[in-house]
């Protein structure tokens, strides 16, 4: 097996580790996003609202001058912010959901597997589980230098190796979407 395809393995059964260790409450962090994300909710309504955006977000500057600024925005009479105020602090507090993870180049990515694709005898079908294939390359992400550096302004763990991400607003690594992703590769590389 490759090496590459080795370390997300060796990822997932990490996670599978017992810890005997007592359940954490919820971080300072994680609370105030969560306070980000009500009051997101009453500025912009629900229509094209999504709550997993805000528990992705980190932050610019430390929780405490965040968490400051957040609270001297204006408020209406009912305590809600306008969308005009919220995407202000958010652009100038906040970074972007899902740039706790950046691009990895797979080391030892084979573009067309020699094992599984010449037993495709269709063209059209070996064409698409070509293109099936390549995306893989494209959902490979490493945890960021910043989220090393600065831990405290990430709610994402600081993972050692390489990951694959599911994709589109997922843009983290799922302990359930593992089991799905380390099928695939072994399938792929079969």
């Amino acid at each position: 097996m490759s090496n590459y395809y080795s370390v997300i393995i060796h990822n997932s059964v990490q996670c599978n580790s017992i810890d005997t260790s007592p359940v954490v409450p919820t971080t300072s962090l994680v609370s105030f996003l969560e306070t980000v994300q009500e009051t997101a909710l009453h500025a912009y309504g629900h229509k094209g609202f999504d709550p997993k955006l805000y528990v992705d977000l980190s932050l610019k500057q430390n929780l405490s001058t965040t968490i400051e600024a957040f609270e001297k925005l204006p408020r209406t009479e009912n305590g809600s912010v306008s969308d005009h105020d919220l995407n202000g602090f958010m652009v100038k507090y906040l970074n972007g959901a899902g740039e706790d993870l950046v691009y990895a180049e797979p080391v030892d990515f084979v573009a067309e597997p020699e094992r599984f694709l010449p037993k495709v005898q269709n063209p059209k079908v070996r064409a698409w589980a070509l293109e099936v294939h390549s995306l893989w390359k494209n959902l490979s992400r490493k945890v960021s230098g910043r989220v090393r550096e600065s831990p405290n302004f990430h709610t994402l763990l600081p993972l050692k190796y390489p990951v694959m991400i599911p994709g589109s607003r997922f843009r983290e690594v799922y302990y359930w979407d593992s089991y799905w992703v380390i099928r695939l590769v072994f399938l792929s590389y079969a």
